[in-house]
């Protein structure tokens, strides 16, 4: 009877060892999960106040009336205002009505249409206007093809070719074909495609992220066996459809849509201009990343910080978690442990 008391006794302790010793590693892991570093944007308008001069300020507003970049000037005016830079609004008052004086709904009508025009034909264009066109254009295919069949043409004439405009217009094709078969839910990555084609033509994208781009997209297009299996000298659309479909690899197609899905996300936060413009900043996927963050924080005004302060404003401010809940994990390791370490003690004693 004794020993059998013996053993009920030694069994509770071992299940209470284990039992202590698996709050003790719960509750040390719960300690790691907490003692990490959470990471902030940097504030901007803080920045600005301490860094950019009033002068600089008026002179991109003046330099974005001049050049009849009206919704450039329009934000400009948006961060002096907010800025405790300008204590008078004499200045800005001045301002503001010489922009309103040049910036007629006529001469915008006229000039956004012949911008549009020229994107949706030539795929070319810095403004607003003309690279909606160029956008427009991709998603009927029509800018796809014609840059697929351009960039063809030069490598038959053995002249350099664009190799991300290749991939991207070939990764194009194919997220247009998604596109129309999912009803549009990769129309947000169809549009991020479009606006990095738009980036390269206008030589905004940095050598770092086009080589990062390069990278992915090769996974995605092949483009040797696209030139292969397109007919001599037959560039109607049928004809580039059958080539694009052989070479195009739609399994390897989630890392460029990711990126793409960002871009057009940051397009939605500021504008297409905008966005194009914007990916100057951006040499890697977590540039991009830091880009969105701080374009849903500061949406149409990020191109006028950007620039104010450059890519000093992606960077984040590391702050530890110290929270309750560490405190409390860190207490119940302690007194775990402790509890685990006195019953090892004395279940030894007892064997």
């Amino acid at each position: 009877m004794l020993l059998k008391s013996k053993q009920i006794r030694r069994t509770l302790k071992t299940l209470l060892l284990l039992t202590s010793l698996s709050f003790f590693i719960l509750s040390a892991y719960q300690v790691t999960q907490y003692w990490d570093y959470e990471e902030t944007l940097v504030d901007l308008d803080e920045i600005i106040n301490k860094t950019v001069k009033k002068d600089t300020l008026i002179k991109e507003i003046r330099r974005s009336i001049d050049l009849s970049e009206f919704d450039d000037a329009k934000m400009y005016l948006e961060i002096a205002k907010s800025s405790d830079l300008f204590k008078s609004e004499i200045n800005l008052k001045k301002l503001e009505s010489e922009l309103q004086e040049k910036d007629t709904s006529f001469r915008q009508l006229i000039k956004q249409a012949s911008n549009f025009s020229s994107g949706f034909l030539k795929g070319k264009s810095s403004n607003i206007a003309g690279i909606a066109g160029s956008v427009a254009a991709d998603f009927t295919i029509i800018g796809d093809a014609r840059d697929l069949t351009s960039e063809y043409v030069k490598h038959q004439k053995c002249e350099k070719v664009d190799e991300l405009i290749i991939l991207l217009s070939g990764a194009g094709f194919g997220l247009t074909a998604l596109t129309i078969g999912t009803r549009g839910i990769t129309a947000p990555a169809k549009a991020g495609t479009s606006i990095i084609k738009a980036s390269v033509k206008t030589q905004q994208l940095t050598r770092g992220f086009q080589k990062s781009l390069i990278k992915i997209g090769r996974q995605v297009f092949d483009w040797p066996l696209f030139t292969r299996s397109l007919k001599k000298n037959n560039y109607n659309i049928p004809n580039l459809q059958r080539a694009v479909k052989i070479a195009y690899h739609p399994d390897a197609i989630k890392p460029l849509r990711k990126i793409a899905e960002q871009i057009n996300s940051i397009r939605s936060s500021t504008s297409l201009a905008d966005a194009v413009h914007l990916l100057k900043y951006v040499d890697s996927p977590h540039d991009l990343s830091q880009l969105k963050k701080v374009s849903l924080k500061y949406r149409y005004k990020t191109k006028g910080l950007m620039k104010l302060v450059g890519k000093s404003a992606l960077r984040t401010v590391r702050v530890l978690k110290k929270t309750s809940r560490l405190i409390l994990a860190i207490l119940t390791s302690f007194l775990s442990g402790l509890l685990s370490l006195s019953l090892i003690i004395m279940r030894k004693s007892i064997i």
